[in-house]
């Protein structure tokens, strides 16, 4: 019986010893298998593509003014399809604005593609109050890339620059002649400087016998094309002069433009010269 046993065993351990190679030696195939499904892994993540954001601040925008920023974008490693962005902020007072070919979003200068490593730009117009350091933005991109749709979130920067100098600049200085038995309408011209200004107006005084009315016999005169002077703008206020209670001369006439300023009653004032005819 001993025997028998021992026999058993032996068989049974021969068995196994001749049988255990062919379950731990495969030649190496599990191992290169495992090594080439990591770096196809590897590979994948390497050759998946994304959008860099390359503009983080842009250009500075004078406080009061509108005015178009650029955003630069870069497309990784494949190309980047239906690119769109839109933008919002916290800031009170800005307003956000696109391009019309492309309202309610913008999209890039050249087309609406990022071809690998291309950099190109998209625009938004943006409108600041007075009285404001910097301008926070989320920037909302979406795009398609590697078959898939994308969108991802962005912040960028736009700085204020302050306002420094006069806010207006008086254009005229002689409004001509008037015939004192005649009364006729004068105009003097303002320049803007400051980005803009609102509800302008304006009013005249003179020496004593001189009759200055306004338009609709308002207290004051308003420009001509409305009550706004943006920056670079040149526009002209009218009033209208009854001069037959003087004597014919040159005199000078007082003049006041008022107007707000972010908010606030600013005015100036200048003087003109009338020659008055018999």
């Amino acid at each position: 019986m001993m025997k028998k046993t021992l026999t058993l065993l032996i068989a049974v351990t021969v068995l196994v010893l001749s049988a255990t190679p062919a379950f731990a030696d495969d030649g190496g195939q599990g191992k290169v298998e495992l090594e080439t499904k990591t770096t196809a892994a590897i590979m994948e993540r390497r050759t998946k593509g994304t959008v860099e954001l390359k503009t983080r601040k842009t250009a500075a925008i004078v406080e009061g003014d509108t005015a178009w920023v650029a955003i630069s974008w870069k497309a990784e490693k494949t190309d980047a399809t239906n690119f769109e962005i839109v933008a919002t902020t916290d800031v009170a007072g800005v307003t956000i604005s696109y391009p019309d070919n492309t309202n309610p979003f913008s999209s890039l200068m050249a087309n609406d593609t990022l071809t690998a490593n291309e950099i190109d730009f998209t625009s938004l117009l943006i409108s600041v109050p007075y009285g404001i350091s910097k301008v926070k933005l989320k920037v909302v991109a979406t795009w398609t890339q590697d078959g898939k749709n994308k969108s991802k979130n962005y912040k960028v920067e736009v700085p204020i620059a302050k306002f420094k100098g006069d806010d207006v600049a008086q254009a005229t200085t002689d409004v001509g002649t008037v015939s004192g038995a005649a009364p006729d309408w004068i105009e003097v011209s303002w320049t803007g400087i400051a980005p803009i200004l609102n509800d302008v107006q304006m009013t005249v005084s003179g020496p004593t016998g001189i009759v200055i009315t306004y338009p609709q016999d308002r207290a004051f005169t308003s420009l001509m094309y409305d009550n706004i002077l943006v920056g670079g703008e040149t526009d002209y206020a009218a009033a209208y002069v009854d001069a037959s209670a003087l004597s014919p001369g040159n005199y000078t006439l007082d003049v006041t433009l008022t107007y707000s300023k972010g908010g606030a009653i600013t005015s100036v004032t200048g003087q003109v010269t009338i020659q008055i005819t018999g």
